[in-house]
């Protein structure tokens, strides 16, 4: 991973970003608005913004949901491919480096189908479908913080080291145990 590699990653997930969320943005800077201007969401997503637009938004809505669907197919395919390479990488090791290779990607799989259910459910759900303000909250939220917070638990509780400077550092705030005192049985 050569810091060439690693500003092209960064400059192609910014302009990924950038092309599948600029188009839908600026067709909502077009419209007018009215009535009550309160987002229920948990951020300002365009599809709970355009909920505010007087007017016409089905072509908003198809644009939306076209880049929507661009985006996660595209990095869901991305995904599911290195996958395929991984497991054909894992059939030609014996059985530790298997196990523990799958352990790695089971830790990531996990944060990954998190991370896409919440998210398609979310963009999904404004162009489809009538969902109740509340529930889109709450996957939102699972969505935008749940997998940030998993992330570094899920891969640093991987990390032997690490596991057992926490026991250690746990193991100092027990309280003192005193002298162990035998138990001795008299019988009356």
């Amino acid at each position: 991973m050569t810091r060439p590699v690693r500003l092209l990653l960064i400059a192609g997930a910014w302009g990924f970003g950038t092309f599948c969320t600029l188009p839908p943005a600026s067709m909502s800077w077009q419209r007018l608005y009215c009535g009550p201007n309160v987002v229920r969401h948990g951020w300002c997503d365009v599809s709970s913004v355009r909920r505010l637009v007087c007017g016409d938004t089905s072509v908003d809505s198809v644009v939306s949901l076209s880049f929507a669907l661009v985006a996660l197919l595209t990095t869901g395919i991305l995904i599911l491919s290195s996958y395929v390479l991984i497991g054909v990488s894992m059939s030609r090791m014996n059985v530790t480096e298997r196990l523990k290779a799958v352990g790695t990607c089971a830790a990531h799989l996990t944060v990954v189908s998190i991370s896409y259910t919440s998210a398609s459910f979310v963009y999904i759900s404004y162009r489809v479908g009538n969902f109740p303000p509340e529930v889109r909250i709450i996957v939102s939220v699972l969505y935008s913080a749940l997998t940030p917070f998993l992330n570094p638990m899920i891969y640093s509780l991987r990390n032997k080291e690490l596991r057992q400077s926490i026991r250690r550092t746990l193991s100092r705030f027990r309280p003192a145990v005193g002298p162990v005192m035998k138990e001795t049985s008299t019988v009356f």
